[in-house]
């Protein structure tokens, strides 16, 4: 059994996109077939159902899946550690985070990292600014990895050329910031249908479309135009992201309502607004991303730390 093998067959378990998986391997839709059928021999059964639409691991898939990604991340947190020692130095990993999505979770993750890889340490940065555009979030001074929000139930939205997006660590319902005393407080839970007519703040006009659509739709189920602000608003002081503090005093200066996740007073109390949680809009995700040309065992190993500690962003 060879080791791309069951990379191969965990990048594809995670994807379930054949041209996906390809692009995170850097291999061809075809070498992918051909790796994931060499390990099928050798396990002797099917580990996929395969159709011109879907990819879905079989209930052995499944079996193995338990197994191998223990062992695979095992073995990669081997390397890792090893090539630490090799160079005998500190090796630095630096990490960017949505301060949105929760200091404490992300410092759990760091944590725990540290502690599987004493031979490297994580810088981590709050990203005060995040701006998709068309080339990706990065810059070459920024971070190796960012976890940041992905609305839409999955890490599509923010996909960019060069940029490699990871598993789904943490999903969230998402929510309106509105006044207290705004008619949408009253209830409980809303359907998107009752944002029709009510301005809404946009998180970044700069963002590609299906980034914006995604976080806020332009229409309501039933077809109702929603009324995304066109302009950015005069509090953000040039800058082409809505940062949460831009967000809460323009609401709170009645310039509009923000369309966010439902936890997003926890962390950040401000007297005089309410969320209001949204209950038919697909959940807002928490996924790494990082340059898919930077990809090594360090980010690997941060990866697969970060699946396996409890990401809970409501501490």
């Amino acid at each position: 059994m060879e080791l791309r093998e069951v990379e191969t067959f965990l990048v594809l378990a995670d994807e379930l996109h054949i041209g996906r998986t390809a692009d995170r391997l850097h291999i061809t839709q075809g070498r992918v077939s051909q790796l994931i059928r060499a390990l099928e021999r050798e396990i002797g059964g099917p580990l996929f159902e395969r159709s011109s639409r879907t990819v879905r691991l079989t209930p052995l898939g499944e079996k193995f899946h338990d197994g191998a990604r223990r062992g695979f991340g095992a073995l990669a947190s081997a390397l890792t550690d090893c090539q630490a020692v090799a160079h005998d130095v500190q090796v630095e990993l630096s990490v960017g985070y949505m301060p949105s999505i929760g200091a404490k979770a992300v410092t759990r993750i760091v944590t725990a990292f540290e502690h599987r890889h004493p031979g490297f340490t994580v810088k981590l940065r709050a990203m005060v600014n995040f701006d998709i555009g068309s080339h990706g979030p990065f810059r070459p001074e920024d971070t190796d990895v960012q976890l940041v929000w992905s609305p839409g139930g999955d890490g599509k939205a923010v996909e960019a050329p060069g940029l490699t997006v990871g598993p789904v660590l943490h999903q969230v319902r998402r929510g309106v910031i509105v006044p207290s005393g705004h008619p949408l407080a009253e209830f409980t839970s809303i359907s998107v249908e009752r944002l029709a007519g009510h301005p809404l703040l946009s998180p970044s006009n700069s963002w590609p479309r299906e980034l914006q659509n995604a976080w806020i739709p332009p229409v309501t189920p039933s077809g109702v135009p929603l009324n995304r602000l066109a302009e950015d608003i005069p509090s953000m002081a040039g800058r082409s992201v809505l940062i949460v503090e831009d967000a809460l005093t323009s609401v709170a200066r009645g310039h509009g309502l923000h369309v966010t996740v439902s936890t997003a007073l926890d962390r950040m109390a401000f007297p005089g607004l309410a969320v209001v949680p949204i209950h038919d809009m697909p959940p807002m995700v928490v996924v790494p991303i990082w340059r898919t040309s930077a990809r090594n065992t360090a980010i690997r190993s941060f990866i697969e730390t970060a699946r396996d500690v409890s990401f809970n962003v409501d501490d």
